[in-house]
């Protein structure tokens, strides 16, 4: 896993949140783990409903990332809307 491809996929994903008031922040991507740790951030949005669904966005982000990363990854995606019991993707 390539730290470059990783954030280059994170700033194509953050470009349709941004213009939403939200953001998109890259946590880690650890290649010996193989894990991509992101975090949303909904402080200047004024409708969180407006922006994707929590799963979907989880499917979008999984989606952008897969095309830029060739090995098996896991995608923890913070995400406000979802409660403590269901955090992650």
């Amino acid at each position: 896993m390539d730290q470059g491809t990783v954030t280059a996929a994170v700033e194509e994903l953050r470009r349709p949140l941004r213009a939403d008031g939200a953001d998109l922040v890259l946590i880690r991507a650890d290649p010996r783990t193989a894990l991509v740790e992101l975090r949303l951030e909904l402080d200047g949005v004024g409708c969180a409903d407006c922006i994707l669904p929590p799963d979907r966005l989880a499917e979008v982000v999984a989606d952008v990332l897969r095309r830029g990363i060739e090995e098996e990854f896991e995608l923890v995606l913070h995400d406000p809307r979802r409660t403590p019991d269901t955090a992650g993707t």
